[in-house]
């Protein structure tokens, strides 16, 4: 005896299917009342430790590269919503203090700009910021950053950063690179 599927029941199945793949995240991706009150939503940020500062080797311009984690009740790595804003101090070589006159800013409150700054793989928020060349980095850099949640509230973490001053030196030709010269 064959089991056949009654064509109504086949319609129910037919109907739920599409309800159970993932669809366009962007359309879901929205910050309501329901998801601030989530369980596992951000309640302290910290600058990971892999935040440095590092020369372009193309441009010779300092590059701050801020990662910066958002942790849930737990200590877990965890994503949210907010305005983030980045700040480099620290001071000079002379106990100068030095603010940056450069401030990053971005809105993690738009599910596009969440996703673009959000690594996977190091479960933090990356931010890459170009310093003008005439500003001075500090000696012992810190990185602040302030993340503003939806419902007003701030998190925030101060951290110092790793900058290797040293500039990677151009080889010397050695003794077969003048043989080779005509």
């Amino acid at each position: 005896m064959t089991a056949r599927l009654h064509p109504r029941l086949l319609l129910l199945l037919i109907a739920l299917v599409p309800a159970c793949t993932s669809g366009n995240q962007a359309d879901r991706a929205q910050v309501t009342r329901a998801s601030q009150d989530w369980p596992y939503a951000p309640v302290s940020i910290q600058v990971h430790p892999i935040s440095r500062i590092k020369i372009n080797r193309d441009t010779g311009k300092a590059m701050v590269h801020a990662r910066i984690e958002m942790l849930d009740p737990d200590g877990f790595s965890t994503r949210g919503p907010g305005n983030l804003t980045l700040i480099l101090s620290g001071q000079s070589e002379d106990g100068v203090m030095l603010m940056s006159q450069t401030e990053w800013e971005c809105d993690l409150t738009d599910p596009t700009n969440n996703r673009r700054y959000y690594d996977e793989v190091t479960r933090t928020y990356q931010a890459i910021l170009e310093l003008s060349p005439n500003m001075n980095i500090p000696w012992e850099p810190s990185l602040r950053a302030v993340l503003t949640l939806p419902d007003g509230q701030s998190l925030s973490d101060s951290s110092r950063i790793r900058f290797t001053r040293a500039t990677p030196e151009v080889a010397e030709p050695g003794p077969q690179d003048e043989t080779a010269q005509p």
